[in-house]
């Protein structure tokens, strides 16, 4: 059976590429995914497998459908309404996946550009479906051939919010268990994002 895998990508921060001053949309370029790496969920992607589902996006991005939702996403099923962002490009260098998108004026999309454009830096998380498998030399999970890319979501970084000062605690302590770990992440992360929306309604 298929598990959901999510990854959070914290190497380097969401660039700016064009603000969208000009009428046009906000672009961003940055780090998706690494492939023959561990990564902070002990899990290993071969270059292969990411090649081959950059591959079978294409066709999505080229006909603009390949969009990504801001905060943790819990279902396989991307929710246009939660939409903020839409992958416009994605490339290998080297081991890595650099990835463009343009930011939507969606509630969300307008949320995100509000972070970006206030300096927040924003990370980047692979959705995908797949099984693991544990290579005991390493002491790390290996997906399997089943993997089956979604999309990427962006999400706010724990390594430089003040706001998530238990997340960083968690982070710390490897012996918690991971599931109570990432329901912690995700419960503080979506009451940063609900407390950002509400501040933006009143603004108005």
């Amino acid at each position: 059976m298929s598990n959901l895998l999510r990854e959070f990508n914290s190497f380097g921060e969401v660039q700016i590429l064009n603000e969208g001053k000009s009428g046009g949309p906000m672009k961003i370029r940055g780090l998706f995914s690494e492939a023959e790496k561990v990564n902070g969920n002990k899990r290993v992607y071969s270059k292969k497998l990411l090649e081959r589902e950059c591959q079978k996006l294409g066709t999505m991005i080229s006909e603009r459908r390949l969009v990504g939702e801001l905060d943790h996403p819990t279902s396989e099923v991307v929710s246009l309404s939660n939409a903020s962002h839409l992958i416009t490009g994605l490339k290998f260098e080297g081991n890595q996946i650099i990835g463009e998108a343009e930011v939507l004026n969606t509630p969300s999309g307008k949320v995100l550009q509000e972070l970006l454009k206030s300096g927040v830096q924003v990370g980047i998380s692979s959705r995908a479906t797949g099984t693991l498998e544990q290579d005991m030399h390493e002491d790390c999970y290996r997906v399997q051939d089943n993997l089956k890319m979604i999309t990427w979501d962006m999400v706010s970084d724990p390594s430089c919010q003040g706001a998530f000062p238990t997340l960083k605690e968690n982070m710390l302590h490897e012996k918690r268990d991971p599931i109570i770990q990432e329901l912690d992440h995700h419960k503080q992360e979506r009451i940063y994002i609900t407390a950002l929306k509400n501040s933006l309604r009143e603004n108005k």
